[in-house]
């Protein structure tokens, strides 16, 4: 969903400009203060921090404004915990809750303070001190690119390290601004811009509670997980600050963009995040969003129904297992509720897959899929395997050789997300898998499946021979890497490494 993207997940965040400057020298630094901003500067650069100033005012001020909103919302931290723990039914959870709210609190502190702090720094003292210590924001140079790249550490926002805080602007030699046009937008890359953000930090809060603190993150159960923490999100919301009920309802409601998509979502095959392929070109942003928003309306329907104390009760039912698969959880809703919430879930599946599961097409398709390869269609064969995989997310079997087939067609971190899932089902029980074919690409995917799996002698076995017939192929050798380092870090004898 799109709230992830405006999300600022964890407390570093590393971003590479293309400017130019350094520590800047210890002398007197004189001062303008304006709109909430105080331009610093050395003697000799009035002129440009007066512009500066009017560039701050005009391009960071919103940034701001957003940042200082999110603080005044989260100074209700405590009671805001205390309503999560309590409608996830996990008391025992509220100062987690708190301390994952007072971190985002703490960061948009941290950039209020660096943002509304700028000094002007010359270019002559850049290359000299090779980066600058401005507080919370750490400034590395890279001489080789005349770049300087800038990280933001808020983890230590002691007072004193804030007061020393400030966002550095550099100055060439001819008194030109490096890289002024790019304000603007580095002050909403690293501080965000948009009003939804003052609500994002409860939302991540609740689904970082779900998802670290009560191991509730099954690859394929993601409808439960985005469709109770943005219920729960909204909730708090009101009871916290009624002016923004509206912002929430938006950003979690079904609009018609979403709708459009409304036969196209599908539930049983939606991956977590984490189990996501980012980068992958077929993938439909808006597809995402409809079936976040779908999901929540789901669980919005569920709660409505049976009242939201079902929820505490749901939640003591899937987290005595770690590993709560949809199957789980819908058991789980069945005991408590006393009624099958199947048949509605499954309305948000498209009819197409119904059909097909109801067909035993899973099987038919991954048979097709092996005569395929059989006969070099691979193309062709990892079709077959993905539609088999939208119809039955946890074949493990089917999962590796699409993983193996992938590689042939030049999708390697496609292929390596293959592995990873197929790896983390391997949790769920015991899983027979064989592949299709013989292929250096099948052995250096079982070799990382083995790795994943905690096997290294395997692994090595199914990868020497890759490396045998490839010396050159670099997976394989990162993997027989890491098979070392892990050999190191347990004291196991490693091997000879492979040429």
């Amino acid at each position: 969903m799109k709230t992830r993207s405006l999300v600022l997940v964890g407390m570093i965040i590393a971003m590479s400009w293309v400017v130019t400057g350094a520590r800047a020298a210890e002398t007197e630094l004189a001062q303008l203060t304006d709109g909430g901003f105080t331009v610093s500067y050395p003697a000799g650069l009035e002129s440009q921090a007066k512009h500066i100033l009017d560039v701050a005012k005009e391009a960071i001020t919103p940034s701001m404004d957003v940042n200082k909103q999110m603080v005044g919302f989260l100074a209700s931290a405590d009671s805001m915990a205390t309503d999560i723990a309590a409608l996830l039914g996990y008391q025992e959870k509220q100062p987690k809750a708190k301390e994952y709210l007072l971190a985002y609190k703490s960061r948009s502190e941290a950039l209020i303070q660096c943002f509304g702090n700028i000094q002007l720094v010359k270019k002559a003292d850049a290359a000299v001190a090779g980066g600058l210590d401005a507080g919370i924001l750490q400034v590395s140079y890279d001489k080789d690119k005349d770049e300087f790249n800038m990280i933001i550490d808020a983890d230590d926002a002691s007072p004193e390290r804030l007061k020393a805080s400030y966002f550095p602007i550099f100055v060439n030699a001819d008194g030109s601004i490096r890289a002024e046009k790019k304000l603007g937008e580095m002050a909403v890359d690293f501080m965000g811009s948009s009003k939804t953000m003052i609500i994002a930090p409860v939302h991540e809060t609740v689904a970082s509670l779900m998802a670290k603190d009560l191991n509730l993150y099954h690859p394929f159960a993601r409808w439960f997980n985005e469709g109770v923490s943005a219920w729960i999100t909204k909730q708090v919301i009101a009871k916290t600050d009624p002016k923004l009920a509206k912002m929430a309802d938006d950003l979690f409601g079904v609009n018609p963009v979403s709708a459009k998509y409304r036969e196209t979502v599908n539930f049983i095959a939606w991956p977590q995040r984490a189990f996501e392929n980012q980068r992958d070109p077929e993938a439909d942003p808006a597809l995402e969003t409809a079936q976040t928003r779908y999901a929540i309306e789901m669980i919005s329907n569920l709660l409505g129904k049976n009242g939201p104390q079902i929820l505490p009760q749901i939640m003591r039912e899937v987290n005595f297992n770690s590993n709560a698969d949809t199957d789980t959880i819908l058991a789980a809703i069945k005991k408590v509720t006393g009624k099958d919430f199947r048949p509605t879930f499954m309305t948000y599946v498209p009819k197409a897959i119904r059909d097909g599961i109801a067909a035993g097409d899973p099987k038919k398709l991954t048979a097709k899929a092996e005569a395929l390869v059989g006969g070099k269609k691979l193309a062709d064969a990892a079709a077959k395997l993905k539609l088999a995989l939208q119809m039955n997310p946890l074949d493990v079997n089917a999962r590796l050789n699409l993983a193996w087939i992938e590689r042939e067609l030049g999708s390697r971190l496609d292929g390596e997300i293959q592995v990873f899932i197929a790896a983390r089902l391997m949790d769920q029980g015991k899983h027979s898998f064989h592949m299709y074919g013989q292929s250096l690409e099948g052995n250096y995917i079982l070799g990382r499946f083995a790795i994943l799996m905690g096997n290294l002698e395997y692994a090595r076995k199914f990868l020497e021979p890759v490396l045998e017939a490839k010396p050159d192929h670099a997976d394989a050798k990162k993997a027989m890497e890491e098979i070392r380092a892990l050999e190191n870090a347990v004291g196991a004898p490693s091997a000879p490494a492979t040429k």
